[in-house]
C-alpha cells in the first residue's frame, strides 16, 4: 500500500471508503473524505419537466418530491 491508494476500513458504522495518506507497518494514516471532496465537478444536464410550485412547497420554501413532504 502506497500514499494515494483507496481503501476500505470497517468501522462501527460499516464499511467506509479511504485514501491512504501515509502507510507505514502497523497503522496507516488515512484521509476518510470522499476522494472527490474539494475538487471542482462540472455537470451536463437536460431539463426535461417544469411544474408549478404547490402550495405547501411555497410555505416551506423548496421543492417536494414524488410522495410529498418527506422531512
Amino acid at each position: 500500500m502506497k500514499a494515494g491508494d483507496i481503501a476500505w476500513v470497517e468501522t462501527q458504522d460499516g464499511p467506509r471508503q479511504v485514501t491512504v495518506i501515509k502507510p507505514g507497518k502497523f497503522m496507516a494514516e488515512v484521509d476518510t473524505n470522499h476522494p472527490l471532496a474539494g475538487k471542482r465537478l462540472t455537470f451536463e444536464i437536460e431539463i426535461i419537466n417544469v411544474r408549478a410550485a404547490t402550495e405547501e412547497e411555497i410555505a416551506h420554501g423548496h421543492a417536494h418530491g414524488d410522495g410529498g413532504h418527506h422531512h
